[in-house]
C-alpha cells in the first residue's frame, strides 16, 4: 500500500478500499495507490473525495471518459434526471502555512474607518509598539483615499519596509473589514485559476453539460477563484452607484466569463481540500445570462449539497 494513504482517515481508507474491483472507481484507487509524490497524491485525493461526495448523493459515475477530440473528462455523472461532465483541476497556491500570529489591538483602529472595503493588511513580525503605531497611522491615511485594487508598501521613519496594505474588494458593510496577511506579502492566485479553467474548457464534451471544478488547500483561495471567474474588482464611473454609496463597483474584463468568452461554460465551482477529512463543501457559481445554468441551479445545489454564489 502506498505510504501516502496513511494520510487519510481510517474511515475514508476503508471506504475507498472497496473500490478495488470496481470497473470505474478502481481507477481512482489505483491512482492514489501509485502516486509517486505527495503533490500527485493530493491531486488524486481531490478526485476521490469528489467521487465519494457524488456517490453519497446517488450518482452513477464513469471515470476518465474520452471525448471525440481525444481529450478526457474526469467524470461522467448520471442522475435520475440528467447527465453531465465534471472537469476537476487542482491549483497549487503559494500561501503561507497557517501559523499563530499576534494581532496588535492597535489594528482595530483601521476597522473604524468608514469605507466599505475589504482590506488585506500585512506587517513584519517583531515590530515594536512605536513601529506598529507608525504602520497603523500610514495605513489608515492610505485607506482613507485609496480605491479598489490599490496597494501600498508601508515604511517606517527610516524608510525601512514594515508592512503593506491592499484594497481587495467592495463589500456591503459601512466600515473597513480587515483580512490578515503574512509578512511574505500578498499573492494573487487568480492567473493560475484562469489557466486551470482554460485547460478544463479544452476538455469539454461537445453537445453536453460541462462543469469546471477547481480545488485547492486554502480557504482564502475562494476569493482568487471568484476573481479569476468573474474578473477583478474595479471602480465604475460609467454607471450610477447604489443608494448610499459614492462609487459604483464592477468587474474588469480579465474574468474567464467576461462577455461571451468560453460561452459553453455555464457553471463552475470551487472547494477546499483537507486530506484528513473527505468532507468537501463545493460552492457553485452560475452564469447569470445562461438559460441552462438557470435551469440547473436547484438540481446542482441539491446534488452537490452546495450553496450557489
Amino acid at each position: 500500500m502506498n505510504s501516502f494513504l496513511s494520510d487519510l482517515s481510517p474511515a475514508v481508507l476503508k471506504e475507498i478500499s472497496q473500490w478495488q474491483d470496481h470497473p470505474e472507481l478502481g481507477k481512482l484507487l489505483a491512482n492514489l495507490d501509485t502516486a509517486t509524490d505527495h503533490e500527485r497524491f493530493l491531486n488524486f485525493c481531490g478526485e476521490a473525495f469528489l467521487a465519494l461526495h457524488l456517490l453519497a448523493h446517488g450518482c452513477e459515475l464513469r471515470v476518465e471518459v474520452d471525448t471525440p477530440a481525444g481529450k478526457t473528462c474526469d467524470f461522467e455523472v448520471t442522475t435520475s434526471d440528467d447527465k453531465f461532465y465534471l472537469h476537476l483541476k487542482r491549483v497549487i497556491t503559494e500561501r503561507a502555512t497557517a501559523r499563530r500570529i499576534t494581532v496588535s489591538s492597535r489594528l482595530r483602529y483601521l476597522e473604524r474607518i468608514q469605507r466599505p472595503y475589504v482590506v488585506s493588511i500585512r506587517w513584519n513580525s517583531g515590530l515594536d509598539d512605536e513601529q506598529m503605531i507608525t504602520y497603523v497611522a500610514k495605513t489608515a491615511e492610505f485607506i482613507k483615499q485609496a480605491k479598489v485594487g490599490d496597494e501600498f508598501i508601508v515604511c517606517d521613519n527610516d524608510e525601512q519596509e514594515i508592512g503593506g496594505c491592499r484594497i481587495v474588494a467592495p463589500w456591503n458593510g459601512t466600515h473597513v473589514s480587515l483580512a490578515i496577511g503574512f509578512p511574505s506579502g500578498f499573492i494573487d492566485e487568480a492567473p493560475r485559476m484562469r489557466k486551470a479553467m482554460r485547460k478544463a474548457y479544452q476538455q469539454f464534451m461537445p453537445g453536453a453539460t460541462n462543469i469546471i471544478i477547481i480545488y485547492s488547500l486554502h480557504q482564502e483561495d475562494k476569493v482568487d477563484f471568484e476573481t479569476a471567474l468573474l474578473g477583478s474588482h474595479i471602480e465604475r464611473w460609467d454607471t450610477q452607484p447604489p443608494r448610499g454609496r459614492r462609487v459604483a463597483h464592477g468587474r474588469a474584463d480579465d474574468g474567464f466569463w467576461h462577455l461571451n468568452q468560453f460561452a459553453e461554460s455555464a457553471v463552475a465551482g470551487w472547494f477546499c481540500l483537507n486530506p484528513q477529512s473527505a468532507e468537501i463543501r463545493p460552492q457553485l457559481w452560475f452564469r447569470s445570462d445562461d438559460e441552462l445554468a438557470n435551469q440547473m441551479t436547484n438540481q446542482l445545489e441539491s446534488l452537490l449539497h452546495a450553496k450557489s454564489e
